[in-house]
């Protein structure tokens, strides 16, 4: 049985992005395209994407480029540290930008990949997250037809599948807990809001296919479960992230993967 899922880049973690306060993000959304990628998920804290950084025309400028390039948007990433949302005085600063990122989303989606067009933010949320704020979040979510996807494992978001707040699958985050992600999502009690492609060996991060994860099983188990979104090719803490991402793109292709 071959996997049916097609693959979305992740243009966070690239190289350069730390490194300047003014990033052009053309050129990274053209090198996804330039690969052949189908989806793309956008990086929600890059100069240039910051949602406190585009204007209308912005946005539509975007949104623009996007459907040029033929890319469908499968969300935004926003990797906040997840103590950020419960200190007292980073809070607010971390509630306004997951918000913000939503109402971003929300913006985009038109071009959403996921079943229905609702578009995902993938976040860390830490497990004392305040219930107002976790209710703020699920307001400014629902309002917009966005699902926040918590990456944060053992998986706690809340067992409804109607929440706009679901479980997002970090493969190697599940392999860091000493879990096996197949068998794991085969425990949700739903598909997931959203589902990574990353690995883990001893040393740490690895391109998918070099560590603990058996692609494969882990595939099948989010069909069987009812994922039907884009995996989102995760490439932050590889050291050739650009060469990884060609690699497992014509690799996923040769399986026949989104076919």
């Amino acid at each position: 049985m071959k996997p049916g899922l097609p693959l979305s880049i992740s243009i966070a973690g690239l190289p350069g992005e730390a490194e300047t306060r003014a990033v052009d993000p053309r050129p990274r959304i053209e090198w996804a395209a330039g690969l052949g990628a189908r989806f793309i998920q956008l990086d929600a804290a890059l100069p240039g994407i910051r949602p406190r950084d585009l204007d209308r025309s912005a946005r539509r400028d975007l949104a623009a480029l996007l459907r040029r390039l033929e890319l469908g948007l499968s969300g935004l990433d926003l990797w906040i540290p997840p103590a950020h949302f419960a200190d007292p005085a980073r809070a607010d600063r971390a509630i306004t930008a997951l918000v913000q990122a939503v109402e971003l989303a929300g913006d985009l989606t038109p071009l959403a990949a996921t079943p229905g067009g609702r578009p995902t933010v993938s976040v860390s949320l830490p497990t004392n997250l305040a219930e107002d704020v976790r209710q703020q979040l699920i307001s400014a979510a629902g309002l917009r037809g966005v699902a926040i996807a918590d990456h944060s494992w053992p998986a706690r978001a809340g067992a409804d599948p109607a929440s706009p707040i679901g479980i997002g699958v970090d493969p190697a985050a599940v392999i860091l807990a000493g879990l096996d992600p197949a068998r794991e999502v085969g425990t949700l009690a739903s598909a997931p809001a959203s589902a990574r492609l990353c690995d883990l060996s001893p040393a740490g991060r690895v391109p998918p296919g070099e560590g603990s994860l058996d692609e494969l099983s882990y595939t099948v188990a989010l069909e069987v479960k009812g994922y039907r979104g884009p995996l989102v090719l995760d490439l932050r803490g590889l050291p050739r992230p650009q060469r990884t991402a060609r690699d497992v793109l014509e690799r996923w292709t040769g399986l026949g993967a989104g076919s």
